[in-house]
């Protein structure tokens, strides 16, 4: 990595600054003295034979690390490049994500435009070989490895199916990844994934919003689960899309005082819910908190990640970029998000059962779900959640928690009994823990799919190609 040069002279301002605001000329003048003095000493004697920029990098380093905060860093040019690729979504590879089952490697979805697509992989594919090196052991991280790579070189990926075994070739290159997905879920019901709140995140949510709305949707699904935030700029633009007028959020400096973000935009006359989980953080936090605070959206899955402050960016004339943390800020109605997080309205864990809660909460009652291969697929949308269900001895076992939210069950164990308990409707069915039509395996419990339609006659499924489909229209 290639150090940045920076003056002696303004790293040992940015030292004093940082660390001894308030100090007198005379020890500033000391201290910015001892730092050059060191620095030389360092330079002349010690055996590394230390470079002048190798040390002005550390003593940046130093500075930044002092601080004890994790989201206030210095970028060198080439860690900038790599954090502006992550925070835009962008990275050199073939386009596909992964999820691991059983110990197999499966394609969870392949990006739109890149040469997996392309090369004609699907969703579902077992990945056996890498350049023609068994994956059957490879774990996901050293997998990845191997996919990811320099722009312009090949890979080779072999796949079973069950149209046989096939080997695609590949040239990897820069991928995009999608920053808002638009997809129709039926019974009048839109979703839409935002993977982050990118430069250009507004234009591309609003332009997937559009095609929903076109539609004549009477809910929508926004879903910010593993979204971990970006530009706050992004998020008051999108947030005017639902909040017609009103404070984003009450943003306060280092001297306490508030610098409200305000946004004036429109309403929407139907009903929104917000998948959150532990990894929607910063500018998702900021949007979600508002829209929950005005009474615009739910939020449904997991407490959220809790990163209350803000960043900013700033190029250093010399070679570099300094982020740093320079407000913390509030919901609406004065919440602390920072080290705390939002709790959802609706807790519920597992993600396809979260899908299919904030479905339900929006309006949506038909589901159509194929699961298997890692993933699960809610009514068009696919998403990773391995061992949702099993085949054991040709029949097919669905874990409990999600055969539930299908449903519209509630669980409950009877100890005294040893009987599990589903309860919908005012109908109650019980199953003892020791009945052959419940599997327990790796501490996940799992029901008989053909128990299930018997105790809720609206259920339907078959299965093929190691995916099993289940269809329900009732609860």
């Amino acid at each position: 990595m290639k150090p940045i040069k920076l003056m002696r002279r303004i790293a040992a301002l940015l030292l004093a600054s940082a660390l001894l605001t308030g100090a007198s000329a005379s020890a500033f003048a000391e201290s910015s003295a001892q730092a050059d003095e060191v620095r030389k000493l360092l330079e002349q004697y010690h055996i590394s034979k230390p470079s002048e920029s190798s040390l002005d990098e550390a003593a940046i380093k130093g500075m930044v690390d002092s601080l004890n905060d994790p989201y206030t860093e210095y970028f060198t040019q080439e860690e900038w490049s790599l954090f502006s690729s992550g925070l835009e979504q962008k990275f050199v590879g073939v386009g596909i994500r992964m999820v691991q089952e059983n110990g197999a490697v499966y394609v969870e979805d392949v990006i739109a435009g890149s040469p997996a697509e392309q090369a004609g992989l699907r969703a579902g594919d077992k990945i056996v070989s890498v350049n023609g090196k068994s994956a059957l052991n490879m774990g996901m991280a050293e997998l990845q490895g191997q996919l990811l790579g320099e722009e312009g070189t090949s890979v080779s990926i072999g796949i079973t199916r069950s149209t046989g075994s096939h080997v695609f070739t590949m040239v990897r290159k820069s991928i995009q990844l999608p920053t808002a997905t638009g997809i129709w879920m039926g019974d009048g019901i839109g979703y839409l994934k935002l993977e982050g709140f990118t430069s250009d995140a507004y234009d591309k949510f609003a332009a997937e919003l559009g095609k929903l709305e076109r539609k004549g949707i009477k809910g929508l699904v926004i879903d910010l689960r593993d979204n971990g935030g970006g530009y706050i700029d992004q998020a008051k633009e999108i947030a005017g899309l639902f909040i017609q007028n009103g404070v984003l959020a009450h943003l306060i400096d280092r001297d306490g005082k508030d610098q409200s973000l305000t946004v004036q935009g429109q309403s929407k006359n139907y009903t929104v819910r917000i998948l959150v989980n532990g990894n929607s953080a910063s500018a998702s936090e900021l949007f979600a908190g508002a829209l929950q605070d005005y009474g615009i959206a739910k939020l449904i899955g997991t407490r959220t990640y809790g990163k209350g402050v803000v960043q900013q960016l700033i190029p250093l004339s010399s070679g570099g970029v300094l982020k740093v943390t320079i407000e913390e800020y509030y919901t609406p109605n004065g919440r602390k998000v920072n080290g705390t997080g939002l709790t959802p309205d609706m807790a519920v864990a597992g993600t396809a059962e979260q899908l299919i809660a904030a479905y339900r909460s929006a309006g949506g009652k038909k589901l159509a779900l194929a699961v298997g291969n890692g993933a699960v697929t809610v009514n068009n949308v696919r998403m990773g959640q391995p061992l949702a269900a099993v085949q054991r001895k040709g029949t097919w076992y669905v874990g409990t928690k999600l055969a539930a939210a299908l449903v519209g069950a509630s669980l409950r164990y009877d100890a005294a009994s040893k009987t599990v308990w589903w309860t919908s409707g005012g109908t109650v069915h019980k199953v003892n823990v020791s009945d052959s039509r419940l599997l327990n395996e790796n501490g996940s419990t799992y029901i008989d799919v053909r128990l299930l339609a018997k105790w809720y006659p609206g259920l339907t499924f078959s299965s093929g190609g190691g995916t099993l489909k289940l269809g329900y229209a009732g609860a």
